[in-house]
């Protein structure tokens, strides 16, 4: 039984892969480290050649997560915190301490925010707007 599945892929840089985190066992893919390979002639095999930067990390979690809402919210206009900590457990395969902690980045991120209608509700934020892509 394999403790992460990876999934390796090419990169902007046309000699590099990149090699992404799909499922892990104890805590959430998004936050795993996007790791660099790239073949060495001189050494005859695929060597290590450090991970993406931090903000690459960001920008994928930010991402996955502003797909996530989409999902969701496509499906309802508001959903109440403990719903949402729920369907992002189901869809994302992650354990409720991780998707507390996501449903706080989508909030900072203006992912979502709180309905002013209902304030135990969440809508989907005004990043969707910035963006130019409105909700299913």
């Amino acid at each position: 039984k394999a403790a992460t599945i990876l999934s390796i892929e090419k990169d902007e840089e046309p000699a590099q892969s990149v090699v992404k985190a799909l499922k892990v066992r104890d805590g959430s893919p998004l936050d795993v480290p996007l790791m660099l390979f790239a073949w060495d002639k001189e050494a005859g095999m695929h060597v290590y050649k450090g991970e993406k930067p931090r903000e690459e990390k960001e920008k994928r979690k930010e991402r996955e997560l502003v797909n996530v809402a989409r999902d969701i919210f496509g499906r309802q206009t508001r959903i109440t915190y403990i719903d949402l900590c729920e369907q992002l457990q189901q869809v994302l395969d992650i354990k409720e301490r991780t998707a507390k902690s996501y449903i706080r980045f989508m909030r900072e991120r203006d992912i979502i925010t709180k309905d002013t209608a209902n304030q135990s509700c969440f809508v989907i934020g005004s990043y969707n707007l910035r963006w130019n892509t409105s909700c299913p």
